[in-house]
């Protein structure tokens, strides 16, 4: 096997770090432009728990670093939101070096947090959680210096991925990475789009990814010093997961790092529910087509206060069209806001980007792949809400009438309403953001949310000091 199809198809410098801990550790209608709501659905690649009655369930968790030198230190977090105690094995496969394999135990309404530095060292690795039963999600974070982000753990494989954010440029540094968590070997197929036009660097062409392992790939090293860099992951042979891990060192404006779960497939809508312009920081939502034909679409807007027309974008065939919050004067600063994108056939990949530092009250980057499916029950293994982080939980109500929706935390094996956070209402096509430590206080908070119709959520934590945008989409529960 060549160079370029090691273990590690990167380049990157060794650096000293301090360790962040992560806490404590569709369906749309064929009218384009009108969404609509998809209920209790699991026929998506999209990560969803199994019901308690499943058999067995397993995740996959891509990403991150399991070296005391690493960036990017990798927990995965284990929440078990069933009645009864979930057992199995935390599997960490590193990119170099044998894999270890960790039994665990969870009781009902309890969570379990692993970290990848106390199994094995390597430069990277991935997890594969699997256990006895259902009504159990995993997410997996990261921290270090940049700051700390989590991302949900992938609850099946896909041929196809898609990132519609990436940049290679002097200040930052875009990792993938692609996991074949079966025992049969897979081959990829990797190529980019760029502000230059696609590419498919030879040396990613064929990329064989062995049966249980992961293969780290520096994008700069193959599409180099860019700004917009959209990427498409393909496999010949096999299925795999890819996640992407996207990082600013500061000297050009943007510090800090995110890692996110890609999209299996185009949709012809994506939600995200949390949204917000003031000074400091930008916000921006990356239209990406990988079709072989121009794409038109709508950036809907849902503004606490007021309204907004939306934003007509046409995306070329093959290329990434960015819209900027910050930019848009229908957008008023300083009013929280939801966004819906919606595309005809045969739709798009979409994340929205987000950077702060001062004046704004908060510091870091995030970018995430957006929601394609509204659901009724939602759960998040990662939670605090205390004097280290403020925490809260947005929640989208796409469908067009008003539901209520209900916050549980899963404290000690015991489930608590939270007070304050019942049958809370969210008019049609609005959205609700609630901050938690306004109403309960642990540095242990994972959390359910049931709504009475379905909705998207998003959970999003910021460190009362230094770097860190930990927002993301939570995980359904079938």
């Amino acid at each position: 096997m060549s160079s370029r199809r090691d273990a590690v198809v990167r380049r990157a410098p060794a650096l000293l770090v301090l360790l962040l801990v992560i806490v404590a550790a569709g369906f749309v209608d064929h009218s384009f432009g009108r969404p609509k709501a998809s209920v209790h659905t699991t026929s998506g690649k999209e990560p969803v728990a199994p019901p308690a009655n499943a058999l067995s369930s397993t995740w996959y968790c891509a990403g991150g670093s399991a070296d005391p030198k690493g960036t990017a230190d990798m927990s995965v977090a284990v929440l078990n939101t069933g009645d009864q105690t979930r057992t199995g094995t935390v599997t960490f496969i590193p990119n170099q070096g044998d894999t270890k394999s960790v039994p665990v135990s969870i009781p009902a309404n309890s969570r379990a947090v692993y970290r990848a530095l106390d199994a094995v060292r390597a430069p990277y690795v991935a997890a594969t959680v699997e256990l006895d039963g259902g009504a159990a999600v995993a997410e997996v974070g990261i921290g270090g210096p940049l700051g700390a982000s989590v991302t949900q753990c992938a609850s099946s494989a896909s041929d196809q991925w898609y990132f519609a954010e990436g940049t290679t440029t002097k200040d930052a540094t875009e990792t993938l990475f692609l996991f074949n968590p079966f025992p049969e070997d897979a081959i990829v197929d990797m190529s980019f789009s760029a502000e230059d036009g696609v590419s498919a660097p030879q040396g990613l062409q064929g990329l064989a990814i062995r049966g249980r392992a992961l293969v780290a790939v520096n994008v700069g090293d193959f599409v180099h010093r860019r700004q917009a860099v959209s990427s498409d992951i393909v496999t010949r042979v096999g299925r795999v997961i890819v996640s992407r891990l996207q990082s600013f060192d500061g000297t050009a404006g943007a510090k800090g790092q995110s890692l996110a779960l890609g999209a299996p497939a185009p949709s012809r809508a994506w939600y995200f529910p949390e949204g917000l312009v003031v000074n400091g920081l930008n916000e921006r939502y990356q239209l990406y087509n990988p079709a072989n034909r121009e794409v038109r679409a709508e950036v809907n807007l849902a503004l606490e206060q007021g309204a907004a027309e939306p934003i007509d974008v046409t995306v070329p065939a093959q290329a990434r069209v960015t819209v900027s919050a910050n930019n848009e004067q229908r957008i008023p600063r300083q009013v929280a806001h939801a966004v819906t994108v919606t595309a005809e056939d045969p739709g798009l990949v979409v994340e929205r980007a987000i950077d702060a530092g001062s004046p704004a009250p908060r510091a870091g980057y995030n970018s995430i792949v957006g929601a394609t499916k509204a659901f009724d029950h939602w759960a998040f293994a990662v939670g605090q809400a205390d004097e280290g982080f403020d925490e809260w939980v947005v929640v989208q109500n796409p469908t067009g009438h008003s539901i209520t929706f209900s916050v549980t935390a899963l404290a000690g094996g015991e489930r608590v309403a939270v007070d304050g956070l019942q049958d809370v209402a969210v008019d049609a096509g609005q959205r609700k953001a609630v901050r938690l430590g306004e109403h309960i206080k642990r540095s242990d908070l994972p959390v359910v949310v049931d709504a009475t119709a379905p909705v998207v959520v998003e959970r999003d934590m910021y460190p009362a000091k230094g770097l860190g945008l930990i927002m993301g989409i939570g995980i359904p529960l079938a």
